[in-house]
Order: structure tokens, then C-alpha cells, then sequence
């Protein structure tokens, strides 16, 4: 049975004044444990649930939207470990479980709007499956260089996939936090559904990272990989540094993983 590091951190950063991202280790999250910022390389064995969440829709929705998508991954988690069935097969009743819970808590605290992004990996078997919606990343560092897996879900990719604007253009536009896929939209739309990408195995000075957009927005691509390249560093604590440096301009959750070989 594969074991990995685990390291988390999350701040609500240095403008917003509450933190509306969320996050799920296993059975852990911003809600069961409210002493968990910050996680050093904790030893974990597959299987293995991690996710990130970023809401949106006001501080009271976008933190309602995120805390209840993050709790029901807990119980996704334990079905998935209790039936030992792959994610694959389940994913888009995940989504639609939650975005009901959602809809039910919001319309429950009569909260006009909510939602919330999900960037997720599974590990098991030695292969790590990886889901998300909105605008959360995934990437994967490897020999020195990295990777972007996820897709962005928002109206600037659309505009550079119909070749309406450069890659620099999406990075740099305002329709960049535009979102066309989330948890808690309207179910009917043919946009509502989970992207799934090729399955991964870590090898050794591999590193997963899963973020939301308060870490990317601040930090270049050369500034994550200097901080992943790093030997035994406390990866999410560097990162989060980083980008708190760099401005704070939005909420921060980073989530890095890595095997032990």
C-alpha cells in the first residue's frame, strides 16, 4: 500500500475577510478540525481523498457553498474506501449530491447565491485519479518542470479555445474568474459535470499540487517550481508565504502531495 506526504495550507489572505476556500484530507476538513492551517508532510496510506474548494457568491454563500461541498466529500471518501469502488464510476453522483446540499443549505440560511470550484485527487492502487470543476488547478511537478493537468471552466478559456484570445490574453482577462462549470449551478445545463483527466502514478521528486486561484494569481509558474524543487521543505507553508508576499489579493489553499518511496 503506497504511502504519501500530505502538506496543507489555506489563509484567507491579505484583502478578503473571510476565507470561503475549503478543504478535504480523508476524513478532515476546515470544519472537523478548525485547528488544521497548516499540515507539515503528514505520512498518510491510499486511499487517499484530497480536494480543494474555493466558493464563491458572497463571503456568507461562497463559505456556506465550500464548507458543505468539503463535508460531503468526507462521506464521499468513506464510501469510496467502504465499497473500494474507483472514482470514476461515482464522480458525477458526487457533483450531483452536492450541488443539492448546497442549494438546500443556501435557500435554508436564505442566501441569495452560492457555489463553489473542486479540484480533486484520488489515490489508490498506486494511481491517482484527478477530477475538477471551476477554476481551481491541478498540477503535477516532474524533473524540474511544471505542469498544468486541470482545465480552467471559465468564460476566458471558452475565448481562447474559439481562438478569440491568446493564451497571455486568457491569463490576463477579467472573464478569467468568469465561471461556466461549478457545484451549486443550475443542474440542467449541459455544462454540469465534473472533467476527469488521464489517471497518474508518482514517482520519486514527483510532486501533486492542488490550488485555488489565490496561489496561481499571485504566483508565476517559475516561482511554484522554485518551491517545489525544493528538498523536504514545507511546500504548502512556502507557497502560501509566496503569495501572501506577492499580495494576498484572495483567498489561498494549497495542498501539495508527494510519495514516499
Amino acid at each position: 500500500m503506497k504511502k504519501y506526504n500530505v502538506y496543507l495550507s489555506t489563509d484567507r489572505g491579505k484583502v478578503r475577510a473571510v476565507n470561503e476556500d475549503s478543504f478535504v484530507i480523508n476524513q478532515y476538513t476546515k470544519d472537523i478540525d478548525k485547528a488544521c492551517r497548516n499540515m507539515k508532510g503528514c505520512d498518510m496510506e491510499e486511499p487517499l481523498l484530497c480536494g480543494v474548494f474555493d466558493g464563491m457568491g458572497g463571503e456568507k454563500g461562497g463559505f456556506e457553498a465550500s464548507d458543505t461541498a468539503a463535508l460531503a466529500a468526507v462521506e464521499y471518501y468513506r464510501f469510496l474506501k467502504k465499497s473500494k469502488s474507483l472514482p470514476e464510476n461515482s464522480i458525477d453522483d458526487f457533483i450531483k449530491n452536492c450541488t443539492e446540499l448546497i442549494r438546500k443549505q443556501l435557500a435554508e440560511k436564505k442566501l441569495n447565491k452560492g457555489g463553489t470550484t473542486f479540484a480533486m485527487a484520488y489515490a489508490v492502487n498506486d494511481c491517482i485519479y484527478l477530477f475538477s470543476m471551476g477554476d481551481s488547478r491541478i498540477y503535477l511537478y516532474r524533473s524540474g518542470t511544471l505542469q498544468r493537468i486541470s482545465r480552467d471552466h471559465t468564460l476566458a478559456q471558452k475565448k481562447y479555445e474559439a481562438n478569440i484570445f491568446s493564451f497571455e490574453e486568457a491569463e490576463k482577462s477579467t472573464d478569467s474568474h468568469i465561471l461556466t462549470r461549478y457545484l451549486g449551478m443550475d443542474t440542467e445545463s449541459a455544462e454540469f459535470k465534473a472533467e476527469s483527466y488521464d489517471h497518474i502514478t508518482l514517482t520519486c521528486n514527483d510532486k501533486l499540487l492542488i490550488c485555488s486561484d489565490g496561489l496561481y494569481d499571485m504566483c508565476s509558474d517559475r516561482q511554484i517550481t522554485d518551491i517545489l524543487s525544493e528538498k523536504s521543505a514545507p511546500y504548502s507553508i512556502e507557497l502560501l508565504k509566496a503569495a501572501l508576499h506577492n499580495g494576498g489579493a484572495d483567498n489561498i489553499t494549497c495542498l501539495v502531495i508527494e510519495p514516499v518511496l
